[in-house]
């Protein structure tokens, strides 16, 4: 009988824990499962749109990129006819799912690691002499686009209205500490001196004795409300005791508990729930393997996700989460008696959202590396909002920013290829290295329209921005980079690292981070421009024999 209670009383604090998650989190779970997927939806739409435009021109252009350029200029002329309050409503109706997008954006980076056991056999010397360009080539490039910012900063006479603009943002300093001022207030209205002496009583009962001890006595005549000094020391400490006691928070019940903990791993259990009950079944019923890849991929990334901070600056999420996804892909495969290369092939099978609305002929059903592929163009499309965010910055800073990434941009174009090829790296690989520089979003495009190799740019793209983010700040400061220099310093880490520098710098200088921001868009629209110039592309490849 005492069983069936406890049961019964376990039942009804769940159903009571589901109904408080519901109450919770609704508002959320329709923004995540109706309005997120329906914007992504009319994002990608729009790229389709643009890509049959741009599919009627000989020219080779990411639709993606094209759409983040018109909505980035469509912005700024709506700011200007309709004014800025409607235009920032519109922008928050943007937002909801390009910074969906935007807050998962290395998710979508992981098929390229994913897929790197399917690239052809490279030798260990060749390893060697990528990693030797990459060395060299980071610090090269990271200090010629820093002197470059830096020297156009002293031309233009701008370097010293940027000092001065973080100096305000600064605010006055002062190198007195008030270590015991805990109330400016009442110390400016009389010179009061805490006096010593003991708060806390020699005896407490059990419940007592955990609490905080009240603060300091202090000078009755600052006393407020009081109609006087307290008569006696003990009471006043008893009713400090009591009202401590009332303020304590109730504990809470067990469904509340089990509510906050569901609703703090709502995503993670939505996506194991899926993994579980839908992906699987799935795949061992059909050998369809999308469901089953594409949630694991996700509970990967939210694994990666849990590490703790310090760490993850060394192991980066889409490293992690590509490496728990590769292990995973290879034991679901296992199961089924199927490769690794067998169950790779079903993670990509090159059927993208493009693909299937053009209505191409006995297409094979998109894997999971193709959803998250597809997703990518929306990411890409979502950099437009921190674009117009800082246009401003963009305006005042115009040739500090855009000449720098000019000139980097056609460097690395011709650079890096003829260097990399002349020393025996492969022709693909060669190409590849021609998007170091790039936020993989960007990248991943550039290299494509050049014919390089996607999971070599995967590589070097994403090892740029984790050792911007390790090392950038310490080299800038061997260059001799003023810190105040703000925009020097996003300039450089945004167009050497792109979008890993550009987190770090939110925590320590978030105006360097708008201009890496500013800096790492531009400098990859500038360089996907580029390669989809059929005579520049033409020109870039026959330094490596193609």
């Amino acid at each position: 009988m005492a069983h069936n209670q406890s049961y019964t009383t376990i039942i009804s604090d769940g159903i009571e824990a589901l109904q408080l998650v519901f109450r919770l989190t609704w508002q959320r779970n329709l923004t995540s499962w109706l309005y997120v997927p329906v914007g992504l939806l009319i994002i990608l739409l729009a790229c389709f749109g643009v890509d049959s435009l741009i599919g009627l021109s000989s020219v080779s252009f990411p639709a993606s990129v094209a759409c983040l350029i018109l909505l980035f200029l469509g912005l700024i002329v709506i700011d200007l006819i309709i004014g800025d309050r409607k235009t920032r409503a519109l922008v928050n109706v943007i937002d909801v799912p390009a910074g969906f997008a935007l807050r998962y954006l290395n998710i979508f980076f992981t098929p390229s690691f994913v897929l790197l056991p399917l690239s052809s056999p490279i030798s260990g010397v060749e390893v060697g002499k990528i990693i030797a360009v990459f060395i060299v080539g980071f610090v090269v490039v990271m200090a010629a686009t820093a002197y470059f910012a830096r020297g156009l900063q002293l031309l233009l006479g701008s370097s010293k209205r940027a000092m001065t603009e973080r100096a305000e943002e600064l605010g006055h300093e002062s190198d007195a500490i008030p270590l015991t001022d805990t109330n400016p207030r009442q110390n400016s209205e009389a010179n009061f001196t805490p006096t010593t002496g003991t708060s806390t009583p020699q005896e407490s009962d059990e419940p007592m004795s955990t609490l905080a001890a009240p603060r300091r006595t202090q000078d009755p005549s600052l006393i407020r409300g009081t109609g006087g000094p307290p008569e006696n020391d003990a009471s006043s400490q008893a009713v400090t005791r009591v009202n401590q006691v009332l303020q304590q928070p109730l504990p809470l019940t067990r469904p509340q508990r089990w509510a906050a903990v569901i609703n703090l791993n709502f995503d993670r259990l939505t996506y194991l729930v899926l993994f579980l009950l839908v992906g699987l079944p799935i795949y061992y019923s059909t050998g369809y393997a999308m469901p089953a890849q594409l949630t694991f991929n996700i509970l990967a990334y939210f694994a990666a996700l849990a590490l703790p901070p310090r760490w993850r600056r060394f192991l980066h999420p889409v490293l992690v989460s590509s490496a728990i996804t590769v292990l995973g892909v290879y034991i679901l495969g296992a199961i089924r008696g199927d490769s690794l290369d067998t169950s790779l092939d079903a993670y990509r099978t090159q059927t993208t959202y493009l693909s299937l609305w053009e209505n191409k002929p006995n297409l094979p059903l998109p894997g999971a590396g193709d959803v998250l592929v597809s997703i990518l163009d929306a990411g890409i499309v979502a950099l437009a909002l921190p674009m117009f965010a800082y246009r401003q910055e963009l305006k005042r800073h115009f040739f500090a920013i855009v000449l720098p990434n000019i000139a980097v941009s056609i460097g690395s174009l011709f650079g890096y290829p003829a260097v990399c090829y002349a020393i025996g790296i492969s022709a693909t690989r060669s190409l590849a290295f021609a998007g170091r520089s790039l936020t993989l979003a960007l990248a991943l495009p550039a290299v494509k329209n050049l014919g390089g190799d996607a999971n070599t740019v995967a590589a070097v793209a994403i090892m740029s921005g984790i050792v911007g983010a390790l090392v950038g700040p310490q080299i800038l400061d061997w260059l001799r980079i003023p810190e105040d220099d703000y925009v020097t310093r996003g300039v450089t880490l945004g167009g050497s690292s792109s979008a890993i520098a550009t987190a770090v710098l939110l925590q320590s200088d978030p105006r360097a981070a708008a201009l890496s921001s500013l800096s790492m868009s531009l400098f990859g629209i500038i360089t996907l421009a580029l390669t989809s110039v059929p005579v520049i592309v033409k020109a870039i490849d026959s330094l490596v024999g193609m």
